[in-house]
């Protein structure tokens, strides 16, 4: 980090100090076979930065945070893209905080899947997990209490998911079009808004941390709408459209230590205000994920920590249209607890309902000096029932290998 005064244009003016950083990496994958649809590549390369600066108001509560972000993939235009994950006024005084810019929040404390996760839109083209986010316009008012802590945030304009282009992996069938279409007559500027509260408490002698919220607005979960093209053999599909329906959502989280134990839960009911889309009617999302981690501390008389992870999904809308709607994610976390901070977690989840639908995932990743980093990634699809929703992914098998600077 570097850091230099900025002089005031003016002497009245307050002085600001910056800190900078920047995160710059070289990404490679590897798909072990043949794509599934035309165009596909197998190999897939990309570059990306991340700059971070930080500015603090010397005499006055205020620092404004700006994080652009840029990749460049050689092989598919759509995962090459630019956003600005932060550009945030941050001020505070006693028990307020208040936030203007576009910012990320998370939500979520499940390991499998973020549920309650709703504020910030999925830039899928970075990570098939949907841990990466894009930016999100938005105000945010925060105030401590006795009985928790309140947020309420108001949310002017949406952000569309990312998807891979034609010769991209892990994409749909069909190519999803860049057009996409709203229930909400102000299409992507339409003000969304959104209350949550959360505590710390303590139950038996052990930390309990919980929280519950509510949303209303566009939903960041796409519908898909076809797109008909007329031939001379009659009309085709040629692509997708994504629609994106208004919602009211409301979410919980549980997470509570106990001892080597950590249990978690997230449950959501998201109403779709919407009644029908291409013609089939679309039915309220009740959905939960619930389960466990437990640390097994210095095993194998070592100094790492070993967890074993556990946890089940369910979702209302049913096996030919959810991913996780009656799945079992199994898995295990190694902290070497070394000086290059070096980590395992291996997991795979295995749909209850089809015994050949169930994908895999390793993400290992350590320190090779104080200003670099390596991280790998393995993906393995396995999926052959005709209305499995992974089976557009089967052929997606690879290894990603990331070198990651720091400035």
């Amino acid at each position: 980090m570097k850091k230099f005064l900025l002089i005031p244009a003016l002497i009245s003016a307050p002085a600001w100090a910056m800190d900078w950083s920047l995160e710059a990496g070289v990404e490679g994958r590897r798909f072990f076979s043949e794509g599934a649809y035309p165009g596909q590549v197998d190999d897939q390369w990309s570059v990306r930065l991340q700059p971070e600066l930080v500015w603090d108001s010397e005499d006055s509560n205020g620092r404004f945070t700006l994080t652009p972000f840029y990749r460049h993939d050689f092989a598919d235009d759509e995962r090459t893209h630019a956003d600005l994950r932060e550009a945030m006024y941050m001020t505070w005084g006693g028990s307020w905080e208040l936030r203007a810019g576009i910012g990320k929040v998370f939500w979520g404390v499940t390991e499998s899947l973020h549920l309650v996760d709703v504020i910030n839109q999925t830039d899928l083209v970075e990570a098939l997990d949907g841990e990466e986010k894009l930016g999100q316009p938005m105000v945010q008012g925060i105030w401590l209490s006795e009985a928790g802590t309140w947020e309420a945030f108001i949310l002017p304009g949406f952000r569309e998911r990312t998807f891979a282009g034609e010769s991209g992996r892990f994409r749909f069938p069909l190519e999803v079009s860049d057009e996409a279409r709203y229930q909400a007559e102000e299409e992507e500027w339409h003000t969304d808004l959104a209350l949550r509260w959360s505590n710390s408490l303590e139950l038996n002698g052990y930390p309990l941390d919980v929280s519950a919220s509510l949303f209303h607005g566009t939903s960041r979960e796409p519908l898909f709408e076809p797109e008909v093209t007329v031939t001379e053999g009659g009309p085709v599909v040629s692509g997708l459209t994504p629609y994106y329906p208004l919602q009211n959502q409301v979410g919980a989280t549980l997470q509570y230590a106990l001892e080597g134990w950590l249990l978690k839960a997230e449950v959501l009911y998201r109403d779709i205000l919407k009644d029908t889309l291409n013609g089939e009617a679309l039915k309220d999302q009740t959905a939960a994920v619930t389960g466990f981690e437990y640390t097994f501390v210095g095993p194998f008389d070592s100094a790492a920590d070993l967890g074993v992870l556990m946890e089940y999904q369910s979702d209302s809308r049913g096996k030919d249209v959810a991913i996780a709607q009656n799945d079992l994610f199994t898995g295990v976390r190694y902290a070497f607890n070394d000086m290059s901070s070096s980590e395992i977690l291996a997991g795979f989840t295995q749909d209850l309902e089809r015994a050949d639908s169930r994908f895999f995932l390793l993400e290992a990743s350590t320190r090779l000096n104080p200003s670099t980093t390596i991280d790998v990634t393995a993906i393995v699809v396995t999926a052959s029932d005709e209305e499995a929703p992974l089976l557009a992914f089967r052929q997606d098998d690879s290894i990603e290998a990331a070198l990651n600077f720091y400035f």
